[in-house]
């Protein structure tokens, strides 16, 4: 496995885990600071999720 592929998929982990607890804190809906970071986090998955794609796709073994 090439350094990129790796990487790729570690940001995917990344983005799940990022993405679980962000809906996590966004169901429990109680305003602060940790409801301003979800939302600041689903906003980083979903600009991070494609890219990490995108490389799976262009550097696949």
């Amino acid at each position: 496995m090439n350094l990129p592929f790796g990487m790729a998929i570690f940001g995917l982990l990344v983005c799940a885990v990022f993405a679980f607890n962000s809906v996590r804190e966004l169901r429990r809906d109680k305003p602060g600071h940790a409801r301003n970071a979800a939302m600041i986090h689903i906003a980083m998955v979903s600009m991070l999720a494609p890219f990490c794609l995108y490389v799976l796709i262009a550097w696949a073994p």
